[in-house]
């Protein structure tokens, strides 16, 4: 229970961010993927901005992965989607209620769409601390839900998109990038694999330790932009 509290803090996370090259993106610590491992996939578009940002990364069980999301992926989403003063892209190290009002502050003009959009992230950030920092049936089902309502408003935008999907295992990986597609030969030339591979890289990543490490490369390698 302690450990699993650590994680869910904003300091933890700092320090993370401070420590780990592309955060976003990447193998962050050097256990072994496993089964209790949660991979991650986002994509952030501004192209206002001329910013895409998008790929993989794995976390180490339910309550890294929740973690991660609060206090890496939603303030980094906040800061892209509502600053409109800068260019670049930045990881904030703010604690959220902080870095919203500071944000907010920051704006020369802040429409009544940007304050709608920031209490719409705001309550997003609320909801995750519903969720139990272990995974069990229901906060499993809360954090699925989280991710679809997630979508279905902010990855609608050709021009501002954000997206978010998490997998409990790498098998479900595969449904993703194929889902029921009728163009199964677009997607394996898409990705440079067959469905075949790609299903057995997700099979072999338990057990094949040259795959395990790699994975993740493997995956923001082959398929970074997938949103």
């Amino acid at each position: 229970m302690q450990e699993q509290s650590k994680k869910d803090n904003f300091y933890f996370w700092e320090n993370k961010i401070r420590n780990i090259d592309d955060i976003l993106f990447s193998k962050c610590d050097k256990e072994k993927i496993t089964r209790e491992s949660v991979i991650i996939y986002i994509g952030i578009l501004d192209k206002k901005k001329g910013l895409l940002r998008s790929g993989w990364s794995v976390q180490e069980d339910f309550s890294t992965a929740l973690g991660f999301i609060k206090y890496v992926f939603l303030p980094t989403a906040f800061y892209t989607w509502i600053d409109r003063e800068s260019n670049g892209f930045f990881i904030p190290l703010s604690p959220f209620d902080i870095l919203k009002e500071e944000v907010l502050q920051y704006q020369k003009v802040v429409t009544k769409d940007t304050s709608n959009d920031a209490i719409r992230m705001e309550r997003a950030y609320h909801y995750l601390n519903t969720l139990g920092r272990k995974e069990d049936g229901n906060s499993r089902l809360k954090l699925d839900k989280f991710t679809k309502d997630f979508n279905k408003l902010w990855n609608k935008d050709p021009e501002n998109r954000l997206f978010l999907k998490v997998f409990s295992s790498a098998q479900e990986i595969v449904d993703f990038i194929f889902d029921e597609n009728e163009f199964e030969e677009f997607v394996e030339e898409e990705i440079e694999m067959s469905k075949a591979e790609l299903e057995n890289l997700c099979q072999d990543v338990y057990t094949q330790p040259f795959i395990n490490r790699n994975f993740i490369n493997i995956l923001n390698n082959k398929i970074p932009v997938w949103f």
